[in-house]
């Protein structure tokens, strides 16, 4: 030990001020060795660092062998003074290690989580046992803030470490000032909990194995907290080693896989969730990068937002701005302005007073949409290299902030770009997100997109590589696993539909099978109806996408014939919400008949149709409900309209199954009923005679009866109900009488018809 000088450098995490002292430092010291905080497993892809084409913020991604998605995220930004660390030993060819303890010891669970400043995630079994220690938690920058009478610990550090002009000796206070910090929480400079002890007593010994191999000069970089335990008076401690392999003993690791992934300014922000993050990433590489221009240029970055938002902010406005944020500071004692002085300069001179405006920039102007990036050579899992080679060839580059995307399948590049967008999906991975209000044109052969890329995708792509070392591949082996294993016709169709959106007809071909299988088999006709939209709009887009659909209408045809005989046995004994998605499926049904033209198809669907308006025995929703489908297809005319309502809502009949049948006929669009007089008629009938307690009990269905209309198509009908003179009757003959409208009992009825409607007292 004797041979080797060893100094330990204490930073906070993503600190710009920390960073660039370091950097002086370490040029200054030149040591032999640069041994950094971060997981002993991802040693080996450090060498990685030579090569051109690095761009912070990245992020070391580890992850178990045998596990993908168990793996762990440990972000550098340009300002975070390990990277800085790792950078300068790179440049200058000196060996550099992790020394922190192998993610491989402690997986924290089964997903991706994001390592902070203190090596948490929240999900490790360990940390559970310590809940208490960590309810005592020591915060020891607020401690030494609190001491120098600063009750803003960030406000402190910013102005004493990462805002400082000369940062000589900055690491010596920083020791001083955690060492009595700790030593006065945790006598003995002792860890906090089990966690904190194996971290510490780890790094310990890597930092031995280092003084063994020779190295003359030796800098370690680590959280501050952890500074005043590895300092080598710590380390040659009496008795010390033998501690350390006690509070390690029994440890055990699994193997581990590391690389180096993009990541993004806004999973830097502590608005991401992210236990290290900083308020402002945009601000602390502006500290980094020009320290002494940071306020001026500072203030005209927002001034140019602002001016893209429409906002009149000139060169005076910045001027003013710079000479505003200066005088705060000084009120406030502070050697130069921080965030808070900026900020409310710019409210002041450039929005005069109306600090909501700066929400328009915020997101931007603090945080940013950098994306980093990673050398085209860094290893990757094959899947993860085939999208990023679909990606550079198909001219679709990720992007850390969402943006439309608008293909024109008629293209090959566009056809291609949505099949990778699908197969992406498939393999969740859903970079983009299908988005109807982008897409535009006229035609079907448009497609939008909402796009957003997520460092996290990394990890999914890695799980995925198991299926295939291709998109095409992967995403067929896993449309293939889902189909051995699907039993819901309805979730088989949809995924039928996303799987000829991704160009796979092979898989189509499976899919399709498995459909007649469970068709063929099933007496479920609600799961029968649920399948029709997929398949139905497989069938429709097919052939745009190049994708056989011959047998696609073959095994629609098949599922309406069954669905036709099951219908009526399907609609009897059942439940209110059983009854709704009878109803749903049987729009579906609509809807997909409209596909095929074929007369006797839709002549034994008015067929079914009757019979269940005529069944005593059918759910009385189901039953209003295809009085309406009879009645919007010209099947049914007015007349037959009236004596059904009159019978369905006759006072013979409980409130509850009038309610029903009256929610079932409304369902859908107002307009066709809004001449039908005779509804109305009957409907008033029966509300006036209603008792008090019984309409009570039926206003939540009536409520939800009408709030399927459109906002206009129930001012039409309270403007219809306020206007109305007089009313159709229907005689006994069949024809319509017109009766005298009671003034008295229409102030009764017409205002709570308008509330049903959700009008209120505009129409009554």
């Amino acid at each position: 030990m004797a041979t080797s000088e060893l100094r330990v450098f204490g930073v906070r995490h993503h600190g710009p001020g920390c960073a660039r002292a370091l950097e002086r430092e370490l040029a200054s010291y030149a040591p032999d060795l640069v041994l950094v905080e971060g997981p002993t497993d991802g040693t080996d892809v450090l060498p990685m660092l030579a090569m051109e084409g690095f761009k912070p913020p990245v992020a070391l991604l580890v992850y178990p062998q045998d596990q993908p998605i168990a793996s762990a995220f440990y972000p550098f930004a340009s300002f975070s003074p390990e990277w800085r660390a790792l950078r300068w030993a790179s440049r200058e060819g000196v060996t550099a290690a992790f020394i922190d303890l192998p993610r491989g010891a402690h997986w924290p669970g089964d997903k991706p989580v994001v390592v902070d400043d203190d090596g948490e995630d929240g999900l490790d079994p360990e940390h559970a046992a310590d809940e208490e220690a960590h309810a005592n938690h020591v915060d020891p920058i607020g401690e030494l803030a609190r001491a120098a009478g600063f009750s803003d610990a960030e406000v402190w550090w910013e102005q004493v470490v990462e805002a400082r002009h000369d940062p000589s000796d900055v690491f010596e206070a920083i020791l001083e000032g955690m060492t009595a910090v700790r030593d006065a929480h945790c006598p003995g400079l002792e860890a906090k909990t089990q966690r904190e002890a194996r971290r510490e007593a780890w790094m310990r010994k890597r930092i031995r194995i280092g003084i063994k191999s020779g190295a003359a000069r030796i800098a370690v970089v680590c959280g501050a907290w952890h500074a005043p335990v590895l300092t080598e008076a710590f380390i040659k401690r009496r008795g010390q080693v033998g501690a350390d392999n006690a509070t390690l003993k029994g440890m055990r690791q699994r193997k581990s896989v590391a690389t180096w992934v993009p990541w993004t300014a806004a999973r830097l922000a502590f608005q991401s969730g992210y236990g290290a993050g900083v308020t402002a990433p945009a601000w602390y590489h502006l500290l980094f990068r020009a320290p002494t221009q940071a306020t001026a240029l500072w203030v005209t970055k927002a001034a140019r937002l602002l001016r893209k938002q429409g906002l009149d902010t000139s060169s005076a406005h910045v001027i003013e701005a710079v000479r505003l944020s200066e005088t705060l500071a000084a009120l406030r004692g502070l050697t130069r302005p921080g965030l808070a002085e900026l900020q409310e300069s710019m409210v002041s001179v450039y929005l005069q007073g109306f600090p909501d405006a700066l929400s328009l920039i915020a997101d931007t102007l603090l945080i940013g949409n950098t994306l980093g990036k990673v050398p085209a050579g860094a290893p990757t899992a094959p899947l993860h290299q085939d999208v990023l080679s679909k990606q550079k060839r198909l001219r679709l580059k990720p992007k850390a902030e969402p943006h439309e995307l608008r293909i024109d399948l008629r293209k090959p590049n566009g056809l291609a770009r949505s099949q990778l967008l699908w197969q992406l999906r498939v393999l969740n991975v859903p970079w983009g997100n299908p988005h109807a209000g982008i897409a535009g044109g006229l035609g079907t052969f448009w497609e939008g997109w909402m796009l957003d890329w997520d460092p996290e995708f990394v990890v999914a792509l890695v799980t995925a590589n198991a299926f295939g070392s291709t998109t095409e591949v992967a995403a067929t082996h896993m449309i293939a696993d889902a189909a051995r294993n699907g039993t819901d016709l309805a979730a088989i169709a949809n995924l039928l539909d996303t799987t000829i959106r991704c160009g796979l007809p092979d898989s189509v071909t499976v899919l399709v099978d498995k459909l007649d299988e469970l068709a063929a088999t099933s007496g479920d006709v609600i799961s029968m109806m649920g399948a029709l939209p997929g398949i139905a709009e497989s069938a429709r887009y097919g052939d745009l996408r190049k994708m056989p659909t011959d047998r696609l209408l073959v095994l629609l045809d098949g599922l309406l014939e069954r669905i036709l005989a099951g219908l009526a046995p399907a609609t009897t004994g059942i439940d209110e919400d059983t009854a709704r998605r009878v109803a749903d499926g049987m729009g579906a049904v609509v809807n997909t008949l409209a596909l095929r033209d074929d007369d006797e198809l839709h002549d034994a669907w008015a067929h079914a149709l009757g019979e269940l308006v005529e069944r005593s025995a059918t759910e009385a929703l189901v039953r209003g409900f295809a009085a309406r489908l009879l009645l919007d297809t010209h099947i049914i005319d007015g007349e037959r309209l009236a004596l059904l309502a009159q019978r369905e809502l006759s006072l013979a009949n409980p409130p509850l199954e009038a309610a029903a049948w009256l929610e079932g006929m409304l369902r859908g669009s107002g307009t066709a009923l809004m001449t039908r007089d005779e509804l109305w008629t009957a409907l008033d009938a029966w509300l006036a005679a209603l008792a008090s307690e019984h309409f009570d009990g039926q206003l939540p269905s009536l409520r939800r009866a009408f709030s399927t209309f459109t906002a206009a198509e129930r001012r039409r009908l309270g403007a219809k109900l306020k206007h109305l003179d007089a009313v159709g009757a229907t005689a006994q003959d069949g024809t319509a009488a017109m009766v005298e409208l009671v003034d008295e009992r229409a102030a009764r009825v017409l205002p709570t018809l308008a509330a049903l409607m959700g009008l209120g007292g505009e129409s009554a």
